[in-house]
């Protein structure tokens, strides 16, 4: 008998632009009016051209025209994310093309041993994660970390643990990654929402997340060493791949300074996204005038400030999807500059690069197509939902609100993979409904929809994690491991990981963060 392939991400999430469409045809539309300075929801009533609101009109069916159009319109509703994908996709195909990262984790198997080279990598595979969503790239690193480990006197386990637990921290928390915060961001479809709208939570579940994988890691990988029959994989026929273990490409100047743009990028992400007007000083003045003084003295300088634009760059602290795109784009340049890579092949490479996640830019758009149909933050079905939802979960606290979220995103990561997929199926509805319910409490609508974010990233990558992907089954194959034994030994970190992932997103508004 056949076994039937499940679907992939762009029939799924048209599949739900279907339903959707279906919906329109059976649930009322809804709006949201201002009466008195107070927001409340006309149930199954809708908008004239005029603005008046029209009430018991009943539904309004999404018809053929509608449902092939609502890709096209979501695509230009997700435009701004859907580049910052594709620069930040570019900018890996040309670093990944030089030889860069191949070459500077070579560098530091080469100077670090045990504890430290575990430390150090782990956090690398963490910061490659919540950057920009390391993980189908993880069989190719494989091949060279896990035999390494082998030959230092470990096991494959212990490899692999190095990078899917490291991974899986750094997606857990998403700092700044466009593939899952920024497209939950984008299908929200909030102008107040940026990558640095709580971005001090997921910093802190960062680091948080880390330091626990990090110590289980090290545990058991010190346990191996010791005695080879403390390995989870001990009496298995493993496929160690020491044979024929691939040589890194050497750490050239070049490389170096290539390895210095991606590094300069993320501190720039960071210092672009960080809130530094939150922080505030007895003068009147905020830590963002600080940090951005050097901008604003060069563009005090009257050539020099034209030249390079400096007025017109946006402040430190206020950056967008826009700014994202820009910064890897650069980066994009610099790395074609040190590398002095011919102009056709640094078009091929660039090109090569972007194509690898045209799919999920497209993905993006389809499933913003669905919170098309669905309506906006102030008329359609989605007003409904929230109408219903908000009813049922009146007057809930934040945390059982965070907690509930994250089960849910736990629920839905075991049928559908793909973050941009899922945060256009279930943003506009729980972005609508945090913003409904923390609008007037002491969170904020913002601060609602951020924790939602983190609860969404969380979830939905700790499911990515166990979940029996191509990924991690492709992964396990090279080596032979079963995939039993890599969940018996998952399970010993990453539901740790999630519940104190949990904690942190409920206890933040309490945390200051």
């Amino acid at each position: 008998m056949k076994s039937r392939k499940m679907y992939t991400a762009y029939t799924i999430v048209f599949i739900f632009l279907l339903i959707t469409a279906v919906l329109t045809w059976i649930v009322p539309q809804s709006v949201v009016v201002t009466e008195n300075g107070v927001k409340k929801v006309v149930f199954d009533a809708i908008f004239s051209s005029s603005g008046e609101v029209i009430k018991n009109v009943g539904p309004q069916p999404a018809g053929l025209w509608d449902i092939i159009m609502a890709p096209v319109k979501g695509f230009q509703k997700s435009s701004s994310v859907g580049m910052a994908i594709l620069m930040a996709g570019a900018f890996l195909g040309l670093i990944n093309s030089v030889g860069a990262m191949d070459a500077g984790i070579g560098a530091l198997l080469n100077k670090y041993t045990g504890n430290a080279l575990i430390s150090i990598l782990m956090f690398v595979f963490a910061v490659f994660g919540t950057v920009f969503g390391l993980w189908e790239e993880i069989p190719a690193f494989s091949i060279v970390i896990v035999p390494l480990f082998v030959l230092a006197g470990y096991d494959v386990i212990t490899g692999l643990a190095v990078i899917f637990v490291g991974a899986t921290a750094g997606n857990m928390a998403s700092i700044v990654n466009p593939f899952s915060t920024g497209a939950a961001m984008g299908a929200i479809g909030n102008p107040d929402l940026s990558l640095g709208s709580g971005i001090q939570l997921r910093i802190v579940i960062f680091f948080v997340l880390y330091f626990i994988g990090l110590v289980f890691t090290l545990k058991y990988a010190n346990k191996v060493k010791k005695d080879k029959k403390n390995s989870i994989v001990y009496g298995v026929d493993v496929n160690t791949r020491t044979k024929n273990q691939e040589k890194l490409p050497d750490l050239t100047k070049k490389r170096f300074w290539s390895i210095m743009v991606l590094i300069f990028i993320i501190v720039l992400l960071i210092l672009g996204y960080m809130p530094w007007y939150e922080i505030k000083f007895s003068s009147g003045g905020t830590l963002q005038d600080i940090i951005n003084a050097p901008i604003n003295f060069i563009g005090s300088i009257p050539i020099l400030g034209s030249l390079i634009g400096a007025k017109h760059i946006t402040p430190l602290g206020d950056w967008y999807f826009n700014e994202f795109s820009f910064v890897f784009f650069m980066g994009s340049l610099l790395i074609g500059l040190i590398n002095k890579i011919p102009e056709d092949k640094f078009a091929k490479e660039f090109l090569a690069g972007a194509r690898d996640l045209l799919g999920v830019v497209l993905v993006l758009a389809v499933a913003n197509g669905i919170s098309v149909l669905m309506g906006s933050k102030t008329s359609g079905i989605s007003v409904t939902f929230v109408y219903w939802i908000q009813a049922a979960l009146q007057g809930i606290p934040a945390w059982a609100f965070a907690v509930a979220t994250v089960l849910a995103y736990v629920g839905i990561g075991f049928f559908l993979q793909s973050t941009s997929g899922v945060a256009g199926i279930t943003m506009p509805i729980l972005g609508a409904v945090a913003m409904a319910l923390f609008g007037t409490s002491a969170i904020g609508a913002t601060g609602g929809q951020a924790m939602l974010i983190s609860a969404f990233v969380l979830g939905l990558n700790f499911t990515s994690a166990i979940y029996p992907s191509a990924t991690v089954m492709g992964t396990l194959e090279l080596y032979k491991v079963p995939y039993d034994i890599y969940l018996k030994f998952s399970l010993k970190v990453y539901p740790i990981m999630l519940i104190v992932g949990c904690i942190l997103i409920s206890l933040s508004r309490f945390l200051g963060v």
